[in-house]
């Protein structure tokens, strides 16, 4: 059996995950083994070498004290752009409005920003099937909206066929 090697970039953006998660707290079913199955999503789907290390990162803003600036010296600008894109304004205190505001930048961002949105969707839905995990109405919703954008700007519709059938029975 051919077990594909990790590309090298990817290789030196799971390193660079490992240490900005060192000592930080998240859910269960986040932080670094979230961002694996979002990359791994991803790469399934066909996805570049950038797109998956911009899947690695997605959340290390939000998460950890790293920002855009730290992640744009290692890992140049588009990957950069890219989790700018996929990182909530914390400033906006309303839920419904910060979510909003997040699909308008991955929206306005590049197609590929789309398609990270839609793995980290699918990725978190299989983790709450496999461990029963409850999702709120409130997520579900905004999940529904990325779908929603995600049909509407042409992402990729291997993605949105995994989405909309995890969204299903929900």
């Amino acid at each position: 059996m051919h077990v594909a090697q990790p590309l090298p970039r990817t290789a030196a953006a799971v390193g660079f995950a490992i240490d900005a998660y060192a000592g930080v707290e998240v859910r269960p079913g986040k932080g670094l083994p979230h961002a694996e199955a979002v990359a791994d999503i991803l790469r399934a789907d066909g996805a570049d070498e950038s797109t998956q290390v911009a899947a690695l990162l997605h959340d290390v803003v939000e998460d950890t004290s790293l920002t855009v600036e730290d992640i744009q010296a290692v890992f140049g600008d588009r990957v950069a752009a890219m989790v700018a894109a996929l990182s909530e304004d914390g400033s906006i205190k309303r839920y419904a409005a910060r979510k909003r505001a997040l699909r308008s930048q991955v929206a306005a961002a590049e197609p590929a920003t789309t398609d990270i949105a839609l793995a980290d969707k699918i990725a978190s839905l299989r983790h709450a099937a496999i461990t029963g995990e409850h999702i709120s109405a409130r997520k579900l919703g905004h999940y529904r909206a990325t779908l929603r954008l995600a049909q509407a700007s042409g992402a990729s519709t291997r993605l949105v066929a995994q989405l909309e059938r995890l969204l299903e029975p929900v």
